[in-house]
């Protein structure tokens, strides 16, 4: 994996702030902070999106950037953080578990996003 993935913090700017013409203040008001510092971080990649402030950016976005895009964005961030400090030593040894597939409407859609997203 030669591409690094941005962090998600880093995406407000382009896909938020700059298309309302709003600063981080004034996004971390409208978010319900009193102070600019969880937006300020975000963007800087000190925190990571959650839950919670997923929806936040959501509802900001009028629904244009959903809670599970944002989520995804933050995912996808650990996980090539995560690839790039595991030592392939530690994977070596780890064996793959041999089981029977179980079949289960969440798993296999949450199965076929996975599939999708890794190609």
């Amino acid at each position: 994996m030669s591409k690094h993935t941005v962090h998600p913090g880093s995406l407000i700017p382009a896909l938020i702030l700059e298309p309302a013409g709003i600063s981080q203040s004034m996004l971390a008001r409208q978010l319900g902070f009193n102070q600019p510092q969880p937006v300020n971080e975000l963007v800087k990649g000190k925190r990571g999106i959650t839950p919670k402030m997923a929806l936040l950016l959501e509802r900001a976005t009028d629904g244009e950037y959903s809670a599970e895009f944002w989520l995804l964005a933050q995912l996808r961030w650990e996980l090539d953080q995560a690839r790039r400090e595991m030592p392939r030593t530690r994977l070596a040894m780890v064996e793959a578990v041999e089981a029977e597939a179980a079949s289960n409407g969440d798993w296999d859609s949450l199965l076929e996003l996975s599939a999708q997203l890794r190609a």
